[in-house]
This record gives C-alpha cells, structure tokens and sequence, in this order.
C-alpha cells in the first residue's frame, strides 16, 4: 500500500506540472490580468493563478452564468476542483480529495464537447487540441481509467499545427509539447519513440526536471545505462527535494550496483 501512495504522490507532483505548463502558455490571458478584473473570467483566472481556488470558483460560475458556452470559464473550474483535491490529497484527507476529483471529472465531461465543436468549426484552434490533450491526459492518472491514446492524438495534432504554423515559433509550446508526446510514449512502453520527443525538448530547454526523468527511465528501460545515470543526476541537480528526485536516486542505487 505504502508503494501505491507513493506512486500517486510522484502521479499527482506530474499534474501539477502539466497543469502549470498549460497555465503559462496562456501569455494573453495572464498579460491580460488588470488591477481591477474586468469581467468575472479574467478575475478567476487572477485569483485562480494566485492559487484562490475557491474565490475563482466563484468567479468562473459567474461567467458560466452570463454565458453558458464559454467553454474555458468550464475548463479552468474544473482544473480549480482538480487542485482542491491536490490539495486535499497532500493533506491525507482521501475522501474528501477524490470528491473534488469527481467534480473536476464531471466538468470535464462537459467541457471535452465543447471544445471538439470548437476544432470541428475551427481545425487550426490551437487553445482547444492544448486542453483537449491536458483533460485526457490528467484524467489517465486516475487508477483504472487510460485516455492516454486520445491525449497523445490532440498533442500530436497540436505539433503539427505549430509546426505547419506561419506565426512566430512559440518555444514555450514545443517544449510543453515535445514533453508531454514523450512522457505519454513513455507511459504506453514506447520508449524509443518517447526519446525522441523528450530529447527535442531537452535542445529546447535545459532546466526541465519531467524531462530528465523520463529520459532517465526511457534509457534505463532499453538498456542505455549511462545515458540514464547522466539524466537522473541531473534530476537531483535540478530539483532535489522533489519526487523526481526521490524515485531517480532509486534507480541510480540500482544502475551504480
């Protein structure tokens, strides 16, 4: 059992870090926080991205009830249900935690609709595949539940997009991207293809503890020792109090033996 909980924890420390990653990308929205929030929306996200939970909650029901279809005003409640829950679960309150899983859930049942009508008027909606593939893909960590295919096919979509795109390249979008096809192909024991996509984003970016993990384990898991030692020292480099970091000195116990 103690090893089940631990799983969950490192599970629980990654949507945080999916969820984050999502969160940043949205520069319009987060440039567009004023003193004094315009409309109960931006106001949500103000005190959703001050970690507020309860008071955006508040505010994104307000904005479901001036408008029933703003379909993000239903994404963000539900990740604020999925946080409270983070929260719950960190503070070993159980049941009460999966009571706010159960909300985000169904919200998100709610939402995914939304956004497919919004891809089906608008195949080049960047916003839409980015969520679609972030709902999936959290709700694959919940034990019994896999999605990770539909989340693996809005991200892969979302890449061709970009990279098709004419605007400016966004880095910020290729790392996020390139980490989450990776880890997905990690969690689906493709580990080859999971390499590829992660060492993409590492040329991006150098400072990313999920991507050293999982580079770590897809290397461990086809035999490429050292490679794996170098990128879970590197995890312990970069954030060693984490629970990145706790699972990689594991496994560099075991490839020093």
């Amino acid at each position: 059992m103690q090893s089940f909980k631990r799983k969950d924890v490192l599970l629980l420390a990654i949507g945080l870090i999916i969820f984050s990653g999502i969160f940043s990308l949205n520069l319009d929205l987060i440039q567009a926080f004023p003193t004094s929030p315009s409309t109960p929306f931006v106001a949500g996200m103000s005190y959703f991205g001050q970690g507020e939970y309860d008071k955006a909650i508040i505010e994104f029901e307000k904005s479901i009830e001036l408008d029933a279809n703003h379909t993000d005003s239903y994404y963000y409640l539900g990740q604020c249900y999925l946080q409270k829950g983070i929260l719950e679960y960190n503070n070993q309150h159980i049941l009460k935690a999966y009571s706010f899983y159960r909300k985000s859930y169904e919200i998100s049942e709610k939402v995914i609709p939304q956004y497919e009508q919004i891809i089906k008027d608008n195949p080049e909606d960047l916003n839409s595949y980015l969520k679609l593939g972030n709902i999936y893909e959290i709700r694959s960590m919940v034990p019994f539940i896999n999605e990770y295919d539909q989340a693996l096919s809005y991200y892969l979509k979302a890449l061709d997009l970009k990279e098709n795109s004419s605007s400016p390249r966004n880095t910020g979008i290729y790392i996020y991207l390139n980490t989450r096809v990776g880890s997905i192909y990690f969690q689906k024991k493709n580990y080859s293809e999971a390499i590829k996509y992660l060492e993409q984003a590492e040329k991006m970016s150098s400072g990313s503890v999920e991507v050293y993990y999982y580079l770590g384990m897809s290397y461990d898991k086809i035999g490429e020792k050292e490679k794996a030692l170098t990128s879970f020292t590197k995890v312990l480099e970069l954030a060693p109090q984490s629970e990145f970091a706790q699972e990689a000195e594991k496994k560099l116990k075991k490839i020093n033996k």
